[in-house]
Order: structure tokens, then C-alpha cells, then sequence
């Protein structure tokens, strides 16, 4: 078995899976450490087989999984340090999903609880989903979801042969429904900007407004970023939307785009309003500051240029890798 072992919920192409454990197995074992990731599995039948070829791990980190007691207390007996990662509000429905949108599912957070007391350290994507669980846990650390800062990066001047500001969102289809009240507020600016919606999903686009919805694929997720000028994250404001943990602001801002973001959550914590981005209120906020934006392109300059630099000090890979490796027991490895 490897010394550190990551157990996911699901696969590879989930933004959690993707930014907060293979960067961290590749650094991992950039750094000499045997290390490795897996799904846990779905069936009775493959959780059993799991436990039963599970060997003793010295580090072991149960990424968003809910598991019950029982495996709880066998990845416990198994485990040298035991380590639960979250950046979800996993207690709560997604806003678009009927009664329940945006509040608590009964039950979870009571999982969730359960879940964390059972495990040596906690570490939460943000300050909102730490002190949810910080009576139940022995210790909770928050770390963002970093980003590979030499990975998303501006593409630089001549990424466009002219044209108009491109104002874009990045996204799961099931968020999607956010949109159509930002489209009524960008109605104005036809024929100044050029819209890009990029998702799994589709959805249609304002007849008076020019742009285009782009399938999303890992090949062209960065020059898709890279295409923007102002990237936009409308929220509701709920248990749900306080737990997200703001990675597309970081997306946005990495690649040279000036977010434009609800006043919800961890976005607070994310943007500094009017110096790297700007903070919305309401729908009305996002016309008129995305209005401010495409009226001045020094400013949007100027915001693009800080909104990278915060990202590349304060959420890029290296600087998780310092702080994680501790979290885990693994100190002294190197960047």
C-alpha cells in the first residue's frame, strides 16, 4: 500500500477530484512519497472487496465521501492518520432543486458531523464550512482549492484579433439556471460585448445579445478562460451557495479575467470590491459593473493585473503544498 492514499467519491473529471487531489498526489510524490488515489467504491460488494485487500496506511484522506459508521471504524482500524477533506456544503440541496433549494437535507448534516468527529483533522475549503464542523472534529484546518498558477495563466495581448469585451461564465450544467437573470441585466450592452458560456450542458443564449455556448472539455478549458474578459458567478445567497468555495473567481482571476461575483459566501474572501473585482448585490450590480468595465478598459486592466496577482499569492499550488503537507503529517517536504 502507499503511504498516502486519497479515496474520492467520484472521478477524475470532478473539479474537487481534480484541484484538491491529484495536484496534491503529483506533489506528493514529486516530493519521494509513495502516493495514490482511488474511488471509493459504490457497491456493498466493491466496498467489501476494498477493506478486505485494504492495508495498513499511514496516511489515509477521505475526500467529500459520507461513509458510514461501520467503514468509518474500518478505515479507523487501517488508517495511521485519517484525514477528511470537504469543500461542499454536503448538508445541503442545490438551490435548483424544489422545496428544498439551497437548505438542509435532514439527516446529512448529522452525517457530515459524525463523519468528522470520527476522523484525526478536518480540512475544509473554506472559513463558512470550518465552523459548521468545528464542535465535532479534533482539529479543522481551511484550505482553498488551489490552483496551478503556472498552468492558468493570462494568453496575453494578442489572444484576439480586436472585437468586443468577451463576458463569459464557466460551468456544471446544474448551475446553468443562475444565468438567465444576468442575460436580462446584460441586455443593455448589446452590441458591445460578446457573450461565452461554457459547460457540459446548453443553454440558450438572448437573441439580442452576440455570443456562443461551448461544450466544456479538459483540452479546452484554459483557452477557454484565457478568451475572457470579465468572468461572471452569480450565486443565490443559502447554506448551499455559502459552502461553494469560489474556484471559478479563481479561474477567472488566474487566466486575466476581472470577476464580477454575487456578495455571497467565500467570494467575500476572494475579491477585495473595486481593486481585483467587483461584488454584486443584486442582478442590477452585475449590468451596471460589468457596464464600468467594458466603458474603461484601462480599469479592466488594471483589476485583471491585481486579480492575478492575489490568486498567484494566496490560492496558487505551492503555497497549499506548504500548508497541507503538515496537515497530513508529512513535514519537511520540499514545494
Amino acid at each position: 500500500m502507499p503511504r498516502l492514499l486519497f479515496l474520492t467519491q467520484s472521478g477524475p473529471t470532478l473539479p474537487s477530484v481534480r484541484f484538491r487531489v491529484l495536484p496534491f498526489v503529483e506533489g506528493a510524490r514529486a516530493a519521494g512519497v509513495d502516493a495514490a488515489w482511488r474511488r471509493y467504491p459504490k457497491t456493498a460488494l466493491g466496498r467489501a472487496l476494498f477493506f478486505a485487500g485494504l492495508r495498513r496506511t499511514p496516511v489515509v484522506v477521505l475526500q467529500k465521501k459520507l461513509v458510514s459508521p461501520l467503514e468509518l471504524a474500518l478505515l479507523r482500524r487501517k488508517a495511521g492518520r485519517l484525514v477528511f477533506d470537504f469543500d461542499d456544503a454536503l448538508w445541503a440541496a442545490h438551490p435548483g432543486q424544489g422545496a428544498l433549494g439551497g437548505g438542509a437535507v435532514p439527516g446529512e448534516l448529522e452525517r457530515l458531523l459524525r463523519v468528522c468527529a470520527g476522523v484525526d483533522e478536518v480540512v475544509a475549503g473554506n472559513t463558512f464550512l470550518a465552523e459548521k464542523v468545528r464542535t465535532s472534529a479534533r482539529r479543522v484546518t481551511v484550505l482553498p482549492t488551489p490552483l496551478d498558477t503556472d498552468r492558468y495563466v493570462p494568453a496575453g495581448a494578442a489572444r484576439r484579433s480586436g472585437g468586443p469585451p468577451v463576458v463569459g461564465w464557466m460551468g456544471t450544467s446544474c448551475n446553468l439556471f443562475f444565468l438567465p437573470p444576468l442575460f436580462d441585466a446584460l441586455a443593455p450592452l448589446a452590441g458591445q460585448v460578446r457573450l461565452s458560456v461554457v459547460s457540459d450542458g446548453r443553454i440558450d443564449l438572448p437573441a439580442g445579445l452576440a455570443g456562443e455556448c461551448e461544450r466544456w472539455t479538459p483540452q479546452t478549458e484554459i483557452p477557454a478562460l484565457q478568451a475572457l474578459d470579465i468572468g461572471l458567478m452569480p450565486l443565490t445567497d443559502d447554506e448551499y451557495t455559502r459552502g461553494k468555495c469560489g474556484f471559478k473567481l479563481l479561474q477567472y482571476m488566474a487566466c486575466g479575467a476581472v470577476p464580477v461575483a454575487s456578495d455571497v459566501g467565500f467570494n467575500r474572501e476572494i475579491i477585495t470590491h473595486g481593486r481585483d473585482g467587483f461584488l454584486a448585490g443584486d442582478t442590477a450590480d452585475f449590468g451596471r459593473y460589468v457596464a464600468d468595465l467594458v466603458r474603461d478598459p484601462a480599469m479592466r486592466a488594471r483589476m485583471a493585473a491585481r486579480a492575478r496577482a492575489k490568486v498567484v499569492e494566496r490560492f496558487g499550488l505551492d503555497a497549499a503544498l506548504r500548508r497541507l503537507w503538515p496537515v497530513l503529517g508529512l513535514e519537511g517536504l520540499p514545494e
